[in-house]
């Protein structure tokens, strides 16, 4: 997905949000604005909005000798989806649902309401209310049923993560899959609250599945980017699971692979690419 005029405006207001997260100095803030605002006057527009956005975050690394800046705010909604996954487990949820991989699915796609990148300045009861809404609200795309097909008929799946927090939440469906035929995929180093190997160790998921990482630190999967390890377990999949905007913005012009993808679509311009209103929960092959 190329990006789109609309992608513009949010660019922009990352740009201030990335200074001021990565530093308290004055200075450095504008200058890491003033650079990532160049980035933009000289964009080309066959690129996707993650490409440009990793180039301002690498400005802010740079400027403030910072590799994490988000890395407080990450810890702090992993803890806080770590406790919405405590009290779903011990409701039962799942156990009680009507259909136990239909409720897997909608969970993990409730998590992705945490994304720091589209600036929602996000409560702890913005996650429940996600959470539970994905009980009872319609789901866009093909739905459950098909991914539930192809996972039966593949034999290698790679499942891509998108946020830290979020992947607590993957939990409740890596749970639902034949985990001997899963690699679930992390970033290769920082990148706003994207998912890293140490969120992954920190919440367990490397104790359910193998995890790699992408080799790469941007947002989404930009394969010329990835390390050629992630290539080889990307070619080799016969169905990929994608979680999130990003990912979907740097996927969705492959059209040799099985994808999909897994996403509240919060921004007008990926909701438009997919077809679904805006906050739509998104479960698709595209």
């Amino acid at each position: 997905m190329k990006i789109s005029r609309e992608c513009i405006h949010c660019l922009a207001r990352q740009a201030v949000e990335i200074a001021e997260e990565a530093t308290s100095d004055v200075t450095m803030q504008e200058e890491i604005i003033k650079r990532s605002l160049k980035e933009l006057g000289e964009m080309d527009f066959n690129e996707t909005a993650p490409e440009i956005a990793f180039r301002m975050h690498q400005h802010a690394k740079k400027i403030t000798g910072n590799n994490d800046p988000y890395k407080r705010l990450k810890e702090q909604y992993n803890e806080i989806a770590k406790e919405i996954y405590e009290r779903i487990t011990e409701e039962k949820w799942l156990d009680k649902a009507e259909d136990r991989f239909d409720m897997a699915c909608r969970l993990a796609i409730a998590g992705n309401i945490i994304d720091f990148s589209v600036g929602l300045k996000l409560e702890h009861s913005d996650i429940v209310k996600s959470v539970e809404d994905s009980i009872k609200h319609d789901i866009f795309g093909t739905g459950t049923t098909a991914l539930r097909e192809a996972v039966g008929q593949s034999k290698n799946i790679m499942y891509i993560a998108d946020n830290s927090g979020e992947i607590i939440f993957d939990k409740f469906l890596l749970e639902n899959l034949p985990l001997d035929k899963v690699t679930y995929v992390v970033k290769g180093g920082p990148i706003v609250n994207d998912a890293t190997m140490h969120d992954a160790i920190s919440t367990g998921v490397v104790n359910l599945v193998k995890v790699i990482d992408n080799g790469h630190s941007a947002q989404g999967t930009i394969l010329k980017d990835c390390s050629s390890t992630f290539r080889h377990e990307f070619d080799k999949a016969d169905l990929i699971i994608s979680k999130g905007q990003a990912n979907f913005e740097t996927l969705s012009d492959i059209k040799d692979k099985t994808i999909f993808y897994l996403l509240r679509a919060k921004c007008s311009s990926v909701a438009a690419a997919i077809g679904c209103n805006r906050m739509d929960y998104v479960l698709t092959s595209y």
